[in-house]
This record gives structure tokens, C-alpha cells and sequence, in this order.
């Protein structure tokens, strides 16, 4: 009885299904050992699972940007609920009803979340691998590359960002490998995750998707595009990530994914030039008017917009990527 502790189950995270998450709900329960653990696959599905919560009395979104969907869900929140918003999107300085906002643009949501919590030592290892995959050169990344070498933390990256995708929808995998990851171990060392990396090498998935990519991409200026609407393109778990390798091979400075569904295309972007176009602001801009929704970092972004608007979208940010 003991081990559910009251404090722990009061206390739920909502996260992403990706590396940044899955460090996330590491470093959480490494700090609440029975908190519950809520993966999702965007804001509004963050906002879902936001909405459903009626007992939690502390509610932290990791990795959630504060669309419009997400903030009405914090609106309605009970007097005793108390939300906090731990974030690396930029996000107005007056839009955080309800809750209190922490953010911190120069990290992976998991480092704002290892440094709110006043994390363990142990887990800085993992924060690394985090900022690693996420494109942010932090001084813990340093740090731990400095005592570990580059080559291990690239490998135990490479280790944890293969596992998830062996199965994009397992989030009792992705679960197992938080509660394993939460006592300071390095992916490797944790069984099911090594298992799964095995798996995804040798069903050689990573150049299966690379090859898909290649042959479905085409190039507008210094943009790659890939429309993922087709069956027979699935990348096999890779998604932007082997989008954003074949534009660089392609000497491109943005990628662009678009899987057009019956109503609304979801697309996802990548920058990968110093200095280039915001794509959050270039997203929050294009929503505000045609969209659904849409928000990110600078070099990273996702936007729902509805079918029709989506030639618009790319014609508008072809001729605005510089």
C-alpha cells in the first residue's frame, strides 16, 4: 500500500511519445515513482487528456505548446488542480490561464523539466540524449559528453530514438522504458529498449525509410517536401527524421511533411540552417488565419490545417524560406 503513495498518484504528467518525452517521464518518476504517466501525439490530444483529469491535484504538460486547445483545457481546471506548463516553445507572455508557465527556449523539454524538478545528478544523462536528439548544444550535453566521449552519448541516442519506432502506438513500451530509464540507467542497459533497437537494425528499417523518403520527395527551392498521404509511403516510424536526412543529402535547408487526411493535413517542419525562417512564428501566422492549429521553435514546428488551405501553405512558405 505504501508504494501508491497518496502524493505520487496526485501527481500526472502529460508528455510526448518521442525521446524528449519518454526522458521527460524518466525524470518525473524518478522524482514520483507512482505518478501516472500520460503519452500523447500532440497539443490537442495533450488538451484531451488534460480535460479528462478531474483528480490529479498537480498536472504538468512537458513538451505541450499552449494552442488555443490547450488553454482553454487549463481555463477549466478546478481551484485545487494545479497545472504547470513545462515547455521549450515560445509562447506569449499574458497566454497561461490557470497555471504557472516555465520555459526555457534553449533546451529540450526535458531539461526545463530536470531543472524545475531540482532533478537527481543521475539523470543528467539522460537530459543529454534528450538535447542531443533535439538539436540543442546545453552545458549538461557538454558535460556528459565531456566524462562519456561523443561516440557513447550518440550511441545511446541512436539506441532510444530507434526503440520507440519499432511501434509508434506502444505506450506501455514507451512506459516500461521511463520507469527502467528513471533510475539513472543508460538506454542500453535497460532490456526491452535494447531489444527493440536490435529489432529495428536488423529489419534494416532506417534505410528501408531513407529509400521511401528519397523516392517521395520532391525539391521547391530550399525546400524538400514529402507527402505522406499514401498508403505505401510510411516511413516506418522514422518520420521527419528521414524526411530531414534526404533534404540534407539533397542540399536543402527546410523539410516539409504533409499527410492529408479526409478533412485536415497534418504537417510537420524542419530547419536545418542557422539563422533562417522561424517556423514557429511562420506557423502560428499561417493558423491564426487558415489553420486549426500550429505552434513550435524556430527550426521545428507542426501545424492541422483544413485540406484546402494546404497548397496554400506550402506555396507561401516556399517563397518565405530563405
Amino acid at each position: 500500500m505504501d508504494s501508491l503513495s497518496r502524493d505520487d498518484r496526485e501527481k500526472h504528467l502529460i508528455t510526448r511519445g518521442n525521446v524528449d518525452g519518454i526522458v521527460s517521464a524518466s525524470i518525473f518518476l524518478n522524482r514520483y515513482p507512482n505518478s501516472r504517466v500520460s503519452f500523447i501525439t500532440s497539443p490537442t490530444a495533450g488538451a484531451r487528456a488534460l480535460s479528462k483529469d478531474f483528480t490529479s491535484n498537480e498536472i504538468y504538460l512537458a513538451d505541450v505548446a499552449l494552442v488555443p486547445d490547450v488553454a482553454e483545457a487549463m481555463a477549466t481546471r478546478k481551484d485545487r488542480q494545479k497545472v504547470f506548463l513545462i515547455d521549450h516553445h515560445p509562447t506569449p507572455n499574458d497566454a497561461c490561464p490557470n497555471g504557472i508557465k516555465v520555459i526555457n527556449e534553449g533546451m529540450s523539454a526535458a531539461g526545463v523539466l530536470y531543472h524545475f524538478l531540482y532533478s537527481s545528478q543521475s539523470m543528467k544523462k539522460l537530459v543529454a540524449i534528450a538535447d542531443l536528439v533535439e538539436y540543442f548544444k546545453t552545458p549538461i550535453l557538454a558535460e556528459i559528453i565531456g566524462d562519456n566521449g561523443q561516440q557513447k552519448v550518440s550511441e545511446e541516442s541512436h539506441i532510444l530514438d530507434f526503440s520507440w519506432r519499432l511501434n509508434i502506438e506502444d505506450d506501455y513500451f514507451r512506459m516500461q522504458a521511463a520507469l527502467h530509464l528513471s533510475q539513472g540507467l543508460w538506454p542500453s542497459q535497460v532490456g526491452p529498449i535494447k531489444r527493440r533497437f536490435v529489432q529495428v537494425v536488423n529489419e534494416q528499417r532506417w534505410p528501408k525509410a531513407l529509400a521511401r523518403a528519397q523516392s517521395g520527395m520532391f525539391v521547391r527551392g530550399n525546400v524538400g517536401i514529402f507527402d505522406g498521404t499514401e498508403k505505401n509511403r510510411s516511413l516506418y516510424g522514422f518520420g521527419t527524421r528521414a524526411i530531414v536526412e534526404v533534404a540534407l543529402r539533397r542540399g536543402c535547408r527546410y523539410a516539409l511533411m504533409i499527410n492529408e487526411r479526409k478533412i485536415h493535413s497534418s504537417i510537420s517542419m524542419r530547419g536545418m540552417c542557422s539563422n533562417g525562417t522561424n517556423l514557429g512564428r511562420f506557423v502560428e501566422d499561417f493558423t491564426a488565419i487558415h489553420g486549426l492549429e500550429g505552434g513550435g521553435h524556430p527550426s521545428s514546428a507542426g501545424a492541422r490545417i483544413p485540406v484546402e488551405s494546404t497548397n496554400m501553405f506550402v506555396e507561401e512558405f516556399v517563397n518565405e524560406a530563405r
